[in-house]
């Protein structure tokens, strides 16, 4: 019997993890819809990098099952990724004006207010929202950066914020600033009257992040609510928080179906944001998506000054007409 060499070695273990990763791929297509499942369509591209790497492993190999089931894993997950990567911005129109919103979630965490401060005196965006501020931090966000007034909420509309829940920090005046109406935003939620063109209406808020069957479906009763605020508002609307969806998720397709909204994200790549500690399963939950009126002309993410959340900003105006 001659020896087993260590290629052979190596090519079961290869083996196996490819046709995990590729198992891992199609159950989470064939599930979208269900928690776990819905869980691993949040991760097509780290998927796709350990296909790629499995494909160039099983390449040295010589393993030629194993390089077709890491080719399988590669294509499935590198469709949605590409998609997002080639889709075009919406046009602009030009000469429109805009503005610049921001929003970072703290998640009751305390975070670095003076490098806030510092981001807010140069950077200059119109609005910016905090969900979930420590307590301790509230005021001192009263007096982060000159020349931004302050708006504080509740965790619900008729709620007097002595515990504050979001804090508004804007440049520009505001109408109304409040809870939202609807109790199944949950208590991070802001809605927001702009008085300047060309936004007319924002809603910023957090939800639950899926780690069990009964926060995916919280998570996705907060998404509902928003599709609803959002077909009850004119198209020059801003819909944005943390999500804890990707753009490849079921109830992200949902939120812009039902809400009749369009991400900022296209056009402009991947844009991760959480967590903030580990890049290698860093993914885009922080959104911004638009009504139908509206455009982005810049999309990027910002220092977590903290949390565990990058902070996420997008410049916005007046959508060409065709």
């Amino acid at each position: 019997m001659s020896p087993i060499g260590p290629r052979t070695l190596f090519r079961v273990p290869v083996f196996i993890a490819t046709i995990g990763a590729l198992a891992i791929t199609l159950v989470g297509r064939a599930a979208a819809g269900t928690w776990p499942f819905a869980l691993v369509t949040n991760f097509p591209v780290q998927l796709l990098i350990a296909g790629v790497t499995l494909t160039a492993l099983a390449l040295l190999l010589r393993a030629r099952l194993t390089a077709l089931v890491a080719v399988a894993c590669v294509v499935l997950n590198g469709l949605p990724v590409v998609s997002t990567l080639t889709q075009d911005a919406r046009p602009a129109r030009a000469g429109a004006p805009r503005i610049t919103i921001g929003h970072l979630n703290a998640q009751t965490r305390p975070i670095d207010v003076p490098a806030l401060g510092r981001y807010l005196a140069t950077q200059h965006p119109s609005i910016f929202v905090v969900l979930d501020p420590a307590q301790a931090d509230v005021s001192r966000l009263t007096n982060v950066a000159p020349g931004y007034m302050v708006y504080r909420t509740g965790a619900h509309v008729t709620m007097n914020p002595e515990f504050v829940r979001t804090v508004v920090l804007s440049r520009i005046h505001l109408g109304r600033v409040r809870h939202p109406d609807d109790p199944d935003f949950g208590a991070s939620a802001v809605d927001v009257e702009v008085d300047r063109a060309p936004v007319l209406s924002i809603v910023a808020f957090g939800t639950d992040s899926p780690t069990t069957s009964g926060r995916a479906g919280k998570r996705d009763q907060v998404l509902h609510a928003a599709a609803k605020w959002s077909r009850a508002h004119s198209g020059r609307r801003v819909v944005m928080g943390d999500f804890n969806t990707t753009p490849w998720s079921s109830s992200f397709r949902r939120l812009l179906h039902d809400g009749r909204l369009f991400d900022s994200l296209s056009g402009f790549g991947l844009q991760v944001s959480w967590p903030e500690s580990n890049v290698l399963l860093r993914i885009p939950i922080d959104h911004a998506v638009l009504g139908p009126a509206l455009a982005a002309t810049a999309r990027g993410t910002g220092p977590s000054f903290g949390s565990q959340h990058r902070s996420l900003h997008v410049t916005v105006t007046e959508r060409d007409r065709p």
